[in-house]
């Protein structure tokens, strides 16, 4: 990946589309994710997702789930200030890469600003830009970033949609060559130069000095720059592969990178959907370095600990091996020995130390505070107690042998140990590197309700509440789709989306767990229930004449099928190999057939009086143990959120689908 952010062209192409359709959409929460802020934000429409900004990096919107949401003083601030505000304009600042995101309150009004920029602040100021708060606080050469002053953006750079041809050929002649003429006179990147001077013709000359490069040619490059411009303003997206991984993306069709690279260049309809997908490997990387911070100290701190270990044990079975040959060139002269300690003992009694040596044989040194006597016996050179006898100098040095050996064999099982460990900390970091790319994952628009997909590709959804009820009846409900509700005051609005097709009775009977396991009955702890189902065209929000529908409630027109449904709900985990998102898992919900056949493991629960947070921590701790060594991506706030109520779990089992170990 070696695009580290949005380029001008990005810019300017998510700004005049995707900018455009987040106008007047609403702030429902803001979020910190350790390193970008992440609005979630409510359309007309269009349901919920996520602007992700980051300042330096990107803005954008996404549907992509982060690993971790948590709460910064920013965010904090920013929900006091704009949360419930509607968004009312976006605007790139000249030919900046710089976004502003103008908000209005019920009181007032802000405008959010990203700088796409080195060392770029995210800055929240009032409708006259006087900054109230900022990622950072600094004090620059050319401006101030503080609560209280003006915002002002960095030194510009010029704005190349007012120039005309002659100004244009006027910057690219402040380069040394043509390349650098793009780059540092109009201010591009080097990839986007190299594409101008491939689209003229001009590929080869790319280094020549610009005096060197016919003036018509330097036209066809400022006419390709108009074009790319233009082309980008299409909002199309275009993501350059190598390898298979995500290496590049651009606003225009990269015609240098796929036809005279070997790259595969994959064309997308919408940059957005482009910038979603590259910057959520961005994101695994990123999770990944902050997870592993500690494993990698961890791992390091082992190594070094091995590498001691290894040398400690060389030194204890060099010593061991020095002081058994000691012991053995001892016996070997033994008799001589006998005859030096004589010698010794004899000399220091009547002429003292100082005579030893000359006195002596084989005797080089001595150490008089030591009590011993160096003894040279072919190449070793052996001290020698002279308190002790001949044979108890060689028991000496046989037990300091023996006992350098047992330290070696004591030093060898720790480093043994050391091994196992550095073993456990490696598989634990490729663990989290695994957990951290399956963990990422696409949020889909029907995830907000409880869903299913049937055993035949139906889709399933059901509403959260009262609003859920009234949204999924009014708004996604069509006519050929199919109703279900179960028999009791506090259920789930139930639709399969049918998409003109009819379910089989297996779909729906599967549907009906849905209606019946998300409804009161599941809380009141029954066994069993009525499910009905009608057809969507039996359901009407109309109420007879001169009677009143509450919100959420619904009339029934005709016949109703029952279906008795039992209260029980398996809960597991899918694996999906996705050729844009790569591998992730979600949790699925439904019959346990249904279940079993889809996921890699499940739990069957029942009504119960086991609140959602244990039963979530005793569901992940028994997948974790059901799958061995295969990565969990998934969260124990994921289990709470599609957990009916309090239960009780009768089972954890394998799934039918195998592990997938490569995507």
């Amino acid at each position: 990946m070696i695009k580290k952010s949005m380029d001008i062209l990005d810019v300017y192409s998510w700004t005049n589309n995707f900018g455009k359709q987040i106008i007047g959409c609403f702030i429902e929460n803001i979020y910190f994710t350790g390193f970008y802020w992440l609005i979630k934000i409510r359309c007309s429409g269009k349901g919920k997702s996520y602007l992700k900004i980051e300042p330096s990096i990107r803005l954008h919107i996404s549907n992509i789930e982060p690993l971790e949401k948590k709460i910064d003083k920013f965010s904090s601030f920013m929900r006091k200030h704009i949360r419930g505000a509607r968004i009312i304009d976006v605007k790139q600042l000249g030919w900046e890469r710089i976004i502003e995101l103008h908000v209005k309150s019920r009181k007032n009004e802000y405008i959010l600003i990203n700088e796409i920029l080195p060392r770029g602040f995210l800055v929240l100021t009032n409708e006259k830009y006087s900054i109230l708060y900022a990622n950072r606080f600094q004090e620059l050469r050319d401006r101030i970033i503080k609560r209280g002053n003006k915002y002002t953006p960095p030194p510009g750079r010029i704005d190349l949609l007012k120039l005309d041809d002659t100004k244009l050929l006027e910057l690219l002649r402040e380069g040394k060559d043509l390349v650098r003429g793009i780059v540092k006179g109009w201010g591009l990147p080097g990839y986007i130069a190299e594409e101008l001077i491939y689209r003229a013709g001009l590929y080869e000359k790319k280094n020549y000095k610009i005096d060197m490069v016919e003036e018509t040619d330097l036209y066809t490059l400022i006419h390709m720059l108009e074009k790319i411009i233009n082309e980008a303003l299409n909002g199309k997206g275009y993501l350059v592969k190598l390898d298979n991984k995500p290496h590049i993306y651009t606003s225009y069709e990269p015609k240098l990178y796929k036809e005279l690279y070997d790259v595969s260049v994959e064309k997308y309809d919408k940059l957005n959907h482009v910038l979603d997908i590259y910057y959520s490997e961005y994101e695994k990387r990123i999770y990944y370095e902050q997870r592993t911070i500690k494993q990698r100290i961890l791992i390091e701190k082992i190594k070094k600990n091995i590498d001691k270990q290894q040398k400690i044990i060389k030194k204890y079975i060099e010593e061991s091996e020095k002081y058994k040959e000691f012991s053995r060139t001892l016996v070997t002269n033994y008799n001589l020995l006998e005859k030096i300690l004589e010698c010794v003992n004899k000399t220091r009694k009547t002429s003292g130390w100082d005579k030893i040596v000359e006195n002596c044989p084989n005797i080089v040194k001595y150490y008089k505070d030591k009590g011993t006597v160096i003894v040279k016996f072919n190449e070793y050179e052996i001290p020698i107690d002279i308190r002790l006898n001949a044979w108890n100098n060689i028991l000496r040095y046989k037990k300091l042998s023996g006992e350098l050996l047992k330290k070696a064999k004591k030093a060898e099982e720790a480093l043994r140990e050391l091994e196992r460990s550095l073993e456990e900390a490696v598989n634990k970091k490729q663990l989290i590197q695994r957990r951290t790319e399956i963990g990422i994952k696409p949020r889909l628009w029907y995830e907000r309700f409880h869903w299913m997909i049937t055993s035949e590709g139906f889709l399933v959804i059901a509403g959260r509440d009262i609003d859920q009820n009234e949204l999924i009846v009014k708004k996604y409900m069509e006519p050929h789709d199919i109703f279900l509700h179960a028999d009791i005051h506090g259920a789930p609005a139930t639709v399969i989306k049918t998409h003109n097709r009819m379910p089989s009775q297996k779909s729906i009977k599967e549907a009906a767990v849905i209606a019946a396991c998300y409804s009161k009955a599941w809380k009141e702890g029954f066994g069993a229930i009525d499910v009905f189902w009608v057809y969507a065209n039996q359901v009407s929000k109309t109420p007879p004449s001169g009677e009143y529908l509450p919100k959420g409630a619904f009339m029934i027109y005709g016949k109703k099928n029952y279906v008795k449904t039992k209260l029980e709900l398996a809960i597991g985990i899918e694996e999906n190999c996705d050729p844009i998102y790569g591998l992730y898992q979600k949790i699925i919900v439904g019959p346990e057939e249904l279940v079993a056949n889809k996921s890699i493991v499940y739990a069957v629960i029942v009504p119960g009086d086991i609140g959602i947070g244990e039963v979530a921590g005793k569901l992940i701790r028994s997948f974790h143990k059901k799958l061995e060594d295969h990565a969990i991506g998934i969260t124990k706030n994921e289990l709470m959120y599609r957990l009916p109520g309090r239960s009780r779990i009768i089972g954890i089992k394998r799934g039918k689908t195998p592990l997938i170990t490569g995507c």
